[in-house]
């Protein structure tokens, strides 16, 4: 009894590991408009069975240089991109897509019209020569139920380069959402449309201050208050300075930060917190300078060495702060110039 007792717990834990690591992951992003201008909703959804996310790999960062990880983080903010763990050749492999974007405060980035932008995107990449035709809406695939967002179309799409879509796009609140299965050959993507429809009723968009991204993206070139805005959803006024604490030291945000290089610690100064969000440089402003004509080596020496010019560059520092009851009340921006002086 004891033998057959501890046999069926071993088969248990086996599989409740086996279960829990096959868990659906959950991804949350947070759309932005076409001038860059954040949304006030988070989109969440959850990987499809047999599918993997940067979040379902362990190793997905692994090798990655910086500069190609921070594109990919500025990309992964507002999409997510599935594919199948078994496919190795990029360009062989069968992708499942989730992309968003904030909807017109008119309202009137509807669904056709965001179905219509998502085609002129699928064409840029694309050559657009007379020999080849634009990428084309072929015809309503299919359609399904959702509970939440009710019937949903799923569209056909194809395009000169070889690609091939099954687009299914959906609006609620201020968001537009396009889920794309994308591959070279449509008959390795319809088996999969059921993966589609999985990440399609996954979906929920809720207020940004009720939930985080997993990666926040802040361009520190947008004025001061559409930042302080950005910010404000994420550590609404009213909150504790512990719980801001914790919210800025969480792993989300080590992407809040353009360059981690600059920093990104928290300091307290008195009842105030600040830390550095990004910086950026200034595009230099040069004035054509004749070209003097040189007619022997004196006079090439002896002319003024032009010492290289190096372009400002403005660090941007966000303070939250708080009150006497340690209650946040306020989110100030700031920014502070450093020159670099080229060496003699």
């Amino acid at each position: 009894m004891n033998c057959l007792f501890f046999r069926w717990r071993l088969a248990a834990v086996f599989a409740c590991s086996t279960c829990l690591s096959t868990q659906a992951a959950e991804y949350c992003v947070s759309p932005s408009n076409k001038d860059g201008a954040e949304s006030r909703s988070v989109v969440c959804c959850k990987t499809p069975p047999g599918w993997q996310g940067w979040k379902d790999d362990p190793h997905y960062w692994d090798g990655i240089d910086r500069f190609t990880k921070a594109l990919l983080q500025a990309l992964y903010s507002s999409s997510v991109s599935f594919r199948k763990p078994h496919c190795k050749v990029r360009t062989q492999c069968i992708f499942l897509d989730l992309k968003t974007r904030g909807r017109d405060p008119g309202g009137k980035s509807d669904v056709e019209a965001g179905l219509r932008d998502f085609v002129d995107e699928l064409e840029q990449p694309q050559d657009l020569s007379p020999r080849n035709h634009p990428c084309v809406v072929v015809s309503r695939f299919d359609a399904f139920h959702d509970e939440d967002f009710g019937v949903l179309a799923i569209w056909r799409i194809r395009c000169p380069a070889g690609s091939q879509h099954l687009v299914v796009p959906l609006a609620q609140r201020d968001v537009l959402v396009i889920i794309d299965l994308h591959g070279p050959d449509m008959k390795d993507i319809v088996p999969k449309v059921d993966s589609l429809e999985q990440l399609a009723r996954s979906v929920r968009i809720s207020v940004g201050s009720w939930l985080s991204p997993d990666i926040i993206s802040i361009d520190v070139r947008l004025p001061d208050q559409a930042i302080r805005d950005r910010l404000l959803q994420l550590t609404p006024v009213g909150n504790s300075a512990d719980e801001v604490c914790r919210f800025l030291e969480s792993p989300r945000l080590l992407r809040i930060t353009q360059a981690p290089e600059w920093g990104g610690e928290l300091h307290w100064v008195d009842n105030d917190l600040w830390t550095e969000i990004g910086h950026y440089e200034d595009p230099i402003k040069t004035v054509p300078v004749p070209k003097p004509t040189i007619t022997t080596d004196e006079a090439l020496r002896a002319q003024p060495q032009r010492l290289p010019i190096h372009a400002p560059t403005k660090i941007v520092k966000a303070v939250w702060k708080f009150d006497k009851q340690r209650k946040l009340r306020d989110i100030e921006i700031r920014r502070e110039v450093v020159e670099f002086e080229p060496k003699q």
